[in-house]
This record gives structure tokens, sequence and C-alpha cells, in this order.
């Protein structure tokens, strides 16, 4: 048999993920997403391989409906503080429970966890992220 849950529990659990990652709903977020080069690490307590290319910081959600919470602004940009393509992302913050990740793929395609506007980025470019849905299935 498989695992169902009501819109009400999803509702409920997305938002807790949103308060632990945002610290509320809306635009003014504590969230943090740092995208890396190189190759995504087996576990979120890890690190991974390559360097830091862009961190985008202050990233909040809006409400959650129907088991999915979408990001509350188009507005979060970061600059790239060095040449390279992008490999992954982790997103990040720390708060009373300790310091809180999500690793995922990351890039231009509406498929990844995490997408930006471009893949492959020029020390000192605009980083978008365009994308970072937190759902329950």
């Amino acid at each position: 048999m498989a695992f169902r849950m009501s819109n009400d529990l999803k509702n409920a659990l997305c938002l807790e993920v949103m308060t632990l990652f945002a610290g509320t709903s809306g635009t003014a977020g504590t969230a943090q997403l740092t995208i890396m080069a190189g190759s995504q690490p087996g576990s979120a307590d890890s690190s991974g391989t390559g360097g830091t290319l862009c961190v985008i910081s202050g990233i909040g959600w809006n409400a959650t409906t129907t088991g999915t919470a979408g990001l509350a602004s188009s507005a979060y940009v970061g600059t790239a503080g060095t040449s390279g393509t992008a490999g992954w992302a982790r997103l990040e913050t720390i708060n009373s429970s300790g310091t809180c990740r999500i690793d995922g793929d990351v890039g231009t395609a509406a498929g990844n966890v995490f997408t930006i506007n471009v893949n492959s980025f020029s020390s000192g470019g605009e980083i978008s992220l365009t994308s970072a849905d937190i759902y329950m299935a």
C-alpha cells in the first residue's frame, strides 16, 4: 500500500521546513544558498568537492498551498565570486535546531532542486535563483 499524506499535513510539514530555513513566510528569510563547483557530497553533513562560486542570502518562501511553497520573490540574486561551472548547491541556515541543510543539484532546467539563470559563472557576474520550491509529495 502506498504512503499518502493529506494536504493539511503536507502544508504543515512545508511550513515547518520553511520556518526552520527562513524564520517565517515572506521575503525577509534567513536562508542562504551556496552554489558550488565540483561534486555533491553523499551527505548534507559532509563538505563537498570544489569551491564556492556564489552565495545568495536572505531567501524566503510564500505560504504553503497543497504541500508546496514557492520562493517569495524573484529577486534573490548573488554575485559570482569566482568563475566556474555550477555543480551543486547547499541551502543552509543556523538556528536553535542547529545547522539545517538541504543539498541538491543546481542548474537552469526546471527539474533541478535549485534553478538558477546560468550554469557557467564569470567572476563578478549576477546569478539569480529562479526556483527552489519546498514541497511534500
